[in-house]
């Protein structure tokens, strides 16, 4: 089993590593001096969130309230006016659900609809009853909601779009799944030509992490745009782990790589693979050796990450809420744990949570996965509470765009605008943006379903998380370059 020190000494260029995923950049002396250990943590909700039933309108204005929701929704779809608050119990500030206040019935889809909690620090949004959890983290003030962002590379009104004045900022392929996507991972609205500011990151800050194996940017089970730069590559480690190595017959297959020598680029291939396989002792010994424990339970009263049963969570879920990202968010507490004690300064990982796009069955389907959210994302606060990285973690969300106000009966469509959560000790709780006008064709509509002009674009929204991260204005102008077409570059959602 190789330690870092003896692997790095094995590399006798940099070409090797580059075969393997590791960045390039690790090695290049940019002069970063950041210090202490910051991770961000990516949520992508794939597929489009409908972030009107997660975050709903519980205000009583006459367009941006509950009361105007209720009158678009159909009865299937709408979230009930009713305050769950009281139903959620804590013991020494930590939220306990021996009783379920979103059971209904035992039905996941009346669950689903059946309220919602009212926060103090937050007025006009309340969480979905599926969101116990993140409720009360909500109340906790370690959560901001970013009202009605989207793609979007100026400000803008419907009066310019039908007028015409705001094609410009407008962007390409609107309510494309695939197009949306990789607007958000660029950072930049107006172009699909261009690398994942995540990697772009990694590239400006190549020295930040010494020779670490682990890289700057970790993708949990799939590396996605975002995590590339121009010369830095992400690192892939499934969720389980780096299990698959301990498969290999190791001896076998060194003995195999001193059988090609004499040719070259034989040689040359079994010395990258034979690198490759020595990653992955490190990885394998950190993960069975330096990845943490831990002591904390869930809200049930069981191990962290783990998925409560059908009777314990009180609702009908088999084949529904499962454990895909419980599993992930474990992935990412462990190696956070791990870089950090590994003398790491900077690190991004990417999560990803499917079956968002709900054209049919939204409250069968959006319920679970809103419920599988908030188990996940407690779990993970109290992962990094219990390791003392609470204020060192910070969990965003991204979706491809909103979804329709209006919908079918059964689901949503495509839309534009959408709310966002940004998680952690860090954070300074609060809404922050506009809320919009949910009125069909109203001043916030481009269309007559309901697809919001976003009132907050996704510049300003990661610049402010990137910010905290450690960028300065010149690096969040060339990561961002939009932002600069907005008034308030700045939420101030990060203390």
């Amino acid at each position: 089993m190789k330690t870092r020190r003896e692997f790095l000494k094995l590399t006798g260029s940099y070409a090797g590593l580059a075969a393997m995923g590791i960045p390039l950049s690790l090695f290049a002396d940019d002069g970063a001096t950041l210090t202490g250990y910051k991770a961000l943590v990516v949520v992508l909700q794939h597929g489009g969130n409908d972030s009107i039933n997660m975050f709903v309108p519980s205000g009583t204005d006459v367009k941006k309230g509950h009361p105007n929701y209720a009158s678009i929704r159909s009865e299937r779809l709408t979230v009930a006016n009713n305050d769950l608050t009281a139903g959620l119990s804590t013991t020494d500030g930590k939220l306990t659900l021996a009783t379920n206040p979103y059971e209904k019935n035992a039905d996941i889809t009346q669950a689903y609809t059946k309220g919602f909690y009212r926060h103090s620090n937050i007025d006009g949004l309340a969480s979905n009853g599926m969101m116990p959890e993140f409720a009360h983290l909500v109340n906790q003030g370690k959560v901001a909601m970013i009202a009605n962002a989207g793609n979007i590379i100026a400000p803008a009104t419907k009066a310019d779009f039908e007028n015409n004045s705001a094609n410009a900022v407008r962007p390409p392929y609107l309510f494309s799944h695939n197009n949306q996507r990789k607007l958000l991972f660029n950072g930049v609205a107006s172009t699909l030509s261009r690398k994942g500011w995540a990697g772009l990151i990694a590239d400006q800050w190549s020295s930040i992490n010494g020779n670490s194996v682990y890289g700057f940017n970790i993708g949990i089970k799939r590396g996605v745009h975002l995590l590339y730069g121009e010369n830095s590559e992400p690192l892939v480690i499934n969720a389980s782990g780096p299990t698959s190595y301990r498969s290999i017959n190791r001896p076998l297959y060194d003995n195999w790589l001193g059988l090609s020598e004499s040719e070259r680029f034989k040689g040359l291939y079994a010395k990258l693979r034979k690198h490759s396989l020595d990653v992955q002792d490190v990885l394998v010994n950190d993960w069975d050796n330096n990845a943490p424990t831990f002591s904390s339970t869930n809200v049930y009263g069981g191990e962290l990450f783990s998925l409560p049963n059908v009777s314990t969570l009180g609702i009908a879920t088999e084949g529904k809420v499962d454990d895909g990202l419980l599993v992930q968010l474990k992935a990412v507490a462990k190696l956070a744990k791990i870089g950090k004690d590994s003398g790491l300064k900077r690190q991004i990982f990417y999560v990803q949570q499917g079956g968002y796009d709900t054209h049919a069955n939204q409250a069968e389907g959006h319920s679970s996965k809103l419920r599988e959210l908030s188990l996940g994302l407690g779990d993970l606060q109290s992962a990094l509470t219990e390791m003392g990285m609470e204020d060192e973690v910070t969990t965003f969300n991204l979706s491809d765009f909103g979804r329709s106000i209006g919908d079918n009966g059964d689901g949503t469509d495509h839309a534009w605008g959408a709310h966002h959560f940004v998680l952690g000790g860090a954070v300074t709780g609060g809404l922050y943006g506009t809320l919009p006008d949910l009125t069909l064709s109203g001043e916030d509509d481009i269309s007559q379903k309901g697809r919001l002009i976003p009132t907050t674009s996704m510049s300003q929204y990661l610049g402010t998380i990137v910010k905290w991260f450690g960028a300065d204005e010149t690096m969040l102008n060339e990561l961002f370059p939009e932002r600069v077409n907005f008034t308030e570059q700045d939420l101030k959602f990060m203390g």
